[in-house]
């Protein structure tokens, strides 16, 4: 899966250069993998009639499932992005560059199943997408608008590119039923003090913590964090400290 960053890095370089940026996604990735090894599995349930006792079948490919499924479609992705001249970043697997002879770059990420390409010229775009549509079964999504739960607004007149996490956090906010609090202007007060939990203050919470899903909702803000909320990284640090032993002042 590519970085966060890298897609960050990016999205700058195409509001920078005046990129062009599409998105594509791959139907049924998994299916595309290559097995190295024979891997037997019992009848389908629904089709147990057409096999005699005892009766195994045999996979040819890869399928969701199997725990070599992703390894095998990286393989299978990867082998054909350099047959067609594309080269992997040393510093990010999942992340793809390929110089054009007119000095401009060519560059594709790809998380699991979903890809965003971003090139100076729309018609080299197109002749990728070609490429990848003959080997692999795609869905082109155009010019990207959502990637991981990000909204991504772009001004080309003013040159500016923007993220955004808006639906995700509602979401979030309602998930836990706090999307009726009132707005603050920092994450985390200053004189907010939060201590571990005393033996006595664990037991006298207990049961409500058990209707209190702490570290998802740590997980939660923290991924926010990672790709639009920078803003947010003192309170996460803050706030999964207590994580092992959360009570209801945490």
């Amino acid at each position: 899966m590519v970085k966060h960053v890298s897609i960050r890095i990016l999205l700058a370089i195409v509001a920078e250069e005046n990129y062009e940026l599409e998105q594509l996604d791959v139907k049924t990735a998994f299916l595309h993998g290559d097995l190295e090894e024979k891997i037997f599995m019992e009848a389908p349930e629904g089709y147990e009639s057409q096999f005699k006792q005892g009766e195994v079948c045999l996979l040819n490919k890869t399928m969701y499932g199997l725990k070599q499924s992703p390894r095998r479609w990286n393989q299978k992705f990867d082998s054909y992005m350099l047959e067609i001249g594309f080269e992997r970043s040393p510093r990010d697997k999942c992340a793809y560059i390929k110089s054009l002879e007119d000095g401009s770059k060519v560059y594709l990420l790809i998380y699991v199943d979903d890809m965003l390409v971003a090139a100076r010229d729309m018609q080299v775009i197109s002749e990728l997408k070609q490429k990848l549509s003959e080997k692999f079964e795609m869905k082109d999504l155009g010019a990207a608008k959502r990637i991981l739960g990000m909204e991504i607004s772009r001004d080309r007149v003013k040159g500016t590119l923007t993220l955004s996490q808006v639906d995700y956090l509602s979401k979030v906010l309602e998930t836990y039923n706090v999307d009726q609090c009132k707005f603050v202007v920092t994450p985390l007060g200053a004189h907010l003090k939060m201590h571990a939990a005393t033996e006595q203050q664990l037991l006298s919470d207990e049961e409500y913590m058990k209707s209190v899903p702490y570290s998802n909702a740590v997980g939660s803000i923290m991924y926010s964090m990672i790709d639009t909320r920078p803003d947010l990284a003192y309170c996460v640090g803050i706030i999964s400290r207590f994580m092992s032993k959360p009570v209801k002042e945490h």
